[in-house]
């Protein structure tokens, strides 16, 4: 793809696949004959396959954050009770079987697949660069195999499409074993593991997938399934081997724009906008800042909760770049932060972007890109699986690497001339872990996660894999006294419900998971 941008006729593309009949599964589609026969045919189906996860009116993004963290100690829904009710039935455990969001998820990461399917199927047999035509292949194994992790983590087994499908066809597919889903995102990974590295696409193909992206999912799959022992050897392929990533070495610059898509971005949405006639913004952060302050008027989502505040030592400069607090000012805002809506006092920093950052967009069309993958991620995913195959001290190094960026992180936000609260950092602030116990390690190895990663949408990933979701949910539901939590059943809520809608059109091919 030589522009990330579409041209009108790869849009008017994009917009024909994606139409379906409202008896069709949101899973399939019809395939052209007249396509995919030239390298440029397949550098567009590649383009249309991208931006399933960048449409303005239903991103990808959104859901992820919804799910990933709503749903978890992390995060509340926020906003109104009646507002988009359906991620509190999320947040509360109540899900029905025809929740929007939740049939968001599977209407979005099918379309992604579907999308990678076409490009997989027809870009060996296309005309052209057979090097550029198996890159773009293998791009599209990637990007397939990252809408399989995001299913099966939340729906466990699923229909297993990886071929061009007619959608008769596809009513007939069953949910595949979630064994069967994981051995081919294995398989997807393994072969886009060869991609080329961070830095080596051309400008206009920078946010492309590369194969430092791979090997994270590959070793998140990894992970996800207790196989430390295969996940230690990708990740120290990363860290060890590769070395195409480093941390910043100030964990606010992360938000900042003069640094997207930086050393520590694995994998960023991009979401610039260059003509406003085009629809190539992000809506997201509106969802998540403060509805009372002129320039944001946001619609107050994805609070960042109490407990998580908790979690952090008072003197942790990262707060600074998690929370933002009634009294805050942004650099050009007129106004101070006014949170007094939000039942926790915070607002999502990280979704914050101020008004000087805005000129010229609209709450619709905002340029930001979303940072879905940062290399600190890597690192404690590293040194948890060390940890796990009993090499503790190997564990430390990359543990303390995060700890020791965090503690040397200015406490005072450069993007503000007003700061509610500055965390007094001293030189004892966020020391060095110098134990050696596996379990005492295990422990801080996943609080690190927590404060580090916070409010980037990878909690409920973490609590799954780590089979402590329900004790978690339940314990801060009895710590707050409230709802959220309380309804936590272990046979039931470490997975989502196979939407309804889909089950229908199959005819109840498509079963049900336990208790919905």
């Amino acid at each position: 793809m030589k522009k990330i941008l579409l041209s009108f006729m790869s849009l008017a593309l994009v917009l024909t696949l994606g139409s379906c009949d409202l008896d069709e599964p949101n899973y399939g589609k019809t395939t052209s004959d007249n396509f995919y026969k030239k390298q440029s045919d397949i550098n567009e189906a590649l383009t249309g396959a991208y931006l399933q996860l960048r449409n303005t009116w239903n991103e990808y993004a959104l859901n992820f954050y919804f799910v990933g963290d709503c749903s978890t100690d992390d995060a509340l829904k926020g906003s109104s009770d009646g507002d988009r009710a359906e991620v509190m039935e999320l947040s509360n455990f109540t899900v029905y079987t025809t929740n929007g969001e939740v049939g968001r998820r599977w209407e979005i990461l099918y379309r992604l697949i579907n999308r990678c399917n076409d490009v997989i199927a027809n870009a060996p047999t296309a005309q052209g660069d057979k090097e550029l035509l198996a890159r773009y292949e293998k791009e599209a194994k990637a990007l397939r195999a990252f809408g399989y992790y995001s299913l099966v983590t939340t729906f466990g087994g699923v229909p297993l499409i990886t071929a061009p499908m007619q959608p008769a066809e596809i009513l007939k597919i069953p949910r595949a074993s979630a064994d069967a889903v994981y051995t081919q995102i294995i398989s997807d990974l393994t072969d886009a593991s060869t991609l080329p590295a961070k830095g080596e696409y051309e400008a206009s193909e920078q946010y492309h997938v590369t194969r430092g992206f791979a090997k994270t999912m590959l070793a998140k799959t990894y992970m996800f399934r207790g196989d430390f022992d295969n996940a230690e050897k990708v990740l120290r392929d990363i860290v060890e081997v590769d070395k195409d990533y480093d941390l910043l070495p100030d964990y606010g610059m992360n938000w900042r724009p003069q640094y997207e898509n930086s050393i520590e971005s694995i994998f960023e949405l991009p979401n610039k906008v260059y003509d406003k006639s085009i629809a190539t913004g992000t809506n997201v952060p509106h969802f998540f800042t403060s509805r009372d302050v002129p320039g944001y008027q946001g619609y107050g989502f994805h609070v960042p909760t109490t407990d998580l505040f908790e979690a952090y030592d008072v003197d942790d400069p990262r707060q600074t770049y998690v929370f933002t607090r009634t009294g805050d000012r942004y650099i050009g805002d007129e106004q101070a932060q006014d949170n007094h809506q939000s039942a926790t006092g915070f607002h999502d920093y990280k979704m914050t972007v101020p008004k000087a950052e805005k000129q010229g967009t609209d709450v619709w069309m905002i340029s930001y890109n979303i940072r879905l993958i940062r290399y600190s991620d890597v690192l404690l995913l590293y040194a948890e699986a060390l940890n796990e195959m009993n090499k503790p001290v190997e564990a430390k190094k990359y543990l303390n690497k995060v700890r020791k960026r965090a503690r040397e992180t200015n406490p005072l936000d450069p993007r503000k001339d007003m700061q509610a609260y500055v965390p007094a950092t001293t030189s004892s602030t966020l020391p060095d872990i110098t134990t050696t116990n596996k379990d005492e390690l295990r422990e801080i190895i996943w609080h690190e996660r927590r404060v580090e990663l916070a409010m980037e949408g990878w909690r409920r990933d973490d609590l799954m894999r780590q089979h402590r979701f329900g004790e978690v949910m339940r314990a801060y539901a009895n710590k707050y006294n409230v709802q959220k939590g309380r309804n936590f059943d272990d046979e039931r809520d470490y997975l989502l419900p196979i939407p309804q809608g889909e089950r229908d059109k199959s005819n109840n091919i498509l079963t049900q998971n336990p208790k919905y």
